[in-house]
């Protein structure tokens, strides 16, 4: 799993985007991601914001420079998602 979700929570969570639905159209829109898995921040909360968390840990206990943000594990701990469906 990319470290995407860790920048785009970052970018919800600073107010730099209003909304998921502007961080996943600018994904499908600006970076290829697949459509038909509804944007990143949907997939995210399909498989589950704690299989991202449990993957950018992982990444990060395997050298990458970035875990988990603070706010991703809390969203994990609380089962809060992205899109309040």
């Amino acid at each position: 799993m990319h470290p995407l979700p860790l920048a785009r929570a970052l970018a919800l969570d600073e107010r730099v985007v209003a909304r998921p639905e502007d961080v996943d159209l600018a994904m499908v829109l600006g970076t290829g991601f697949p459509p038909f898995r509804g944007g990143l921040l949907r997939y995210a909360d399909s498989v589950g914001i704690g299989a991202i968390v449990e993957r950018l840990a992982r990444r990060q206990q395997e050298g990458a420079p970035a875990g988990p943000s603070g706010k991703l594990q809390q969203m994990a701990l609380s089962g809060v998602k992205f899109y309040k469906d």
